[in-house]
């Protein structure tokens, strides 16, 4: 399946993570473009009202790549108008780098597009330098090889999830359901070469992160 690579305003990603992201299709939401363009990174195309970029930096792609601009006033945010462009260029798998960070309003915004355009069939997932997020659904598997010093997370996003089950972990689940809102399932740790995680119904968001 094809991947864009969204970056945003947010923490700026180290260039390591970004370069080990496959990805078929790269779109710089406003300040994310300073981002790349810190790493000599070309982008496929550039989104947002560039509130948030140096006009300096937004002038040497003038007349190399594509720019949309929107007006500062609007109604979404430059993160979800760049997802909405990979979608409406048939993106079904995205990936959203620079989404986090010191604006928790932007940061659980771009949580919740994860959410929302889980709902169309569109699987968005997060990354940052500490983190990476995926939602699972019903009827999921999802394996998680082990990383030193990495903590897994399960966090309900429906009122419920049913029938959890760990495998290979620190403090394993057999058909367990989770409420949302429960603590139950944060910060466990994968004990095998792999974890598995299965779910019977519900969402979830799992996140892999590390201090």
């Amino acid at each position: 399946m094809k991947t864009a690579l969204i970056v945003g305003n947010g923490d700026e990603t180290a260039k390591r993570i970004i370069e080990n992201i496959k990805y078929d299709y790269l779109i710089c939401a406003d300040g994310g473009l300073e981002k790349v363009s810190n790493y000599g990174i070309i982008p496929d195309i550039i989104i947002g009202d560039f509130d948030s970029v140096a006009s300096n930096v937004l002038k040497q792609y003038e007349n190399r790549i594509p720019i949309e601009k929107f007006p500062s006033e609007k109604d979404f945010t430059d993160m979800e108008l760049a997802v909405e462009l990979a979608v409406s260029k048939g993106y079904k798998n995205i990936i959203l780098t620079g989404a986090s960070g010191s604006r928790l309003d932007h940061t659980l915004g771009n949580i919740l597009l994860m959410e929302k355009y889980f709902k169309d069939g569109v699987n968005i997932s997060i990354i940052d330098n500490n983190n990476e997020m995926k939602i699972i659904s019903d009827n999921s598997e999802l394996f998680i090889e082990y990383k030193e010093g990495y903590f897994i997370s399960i966090i309900p996003i429906t009122d419920s999830i049913q029938g959890l089950c760990l495998e290979g972990f620190k403090y394993n689940l057999d058909n367990v359901d989770v409420e949302r809102g429960s603590t139950l399932c944060i910060s466990n740790q994968i004990k095998d070469n792999k974890g598995k995680i299965t779910l019977k119904k519900g969402r979830a968001i799992v996140i892999i992160s590390k201090d």
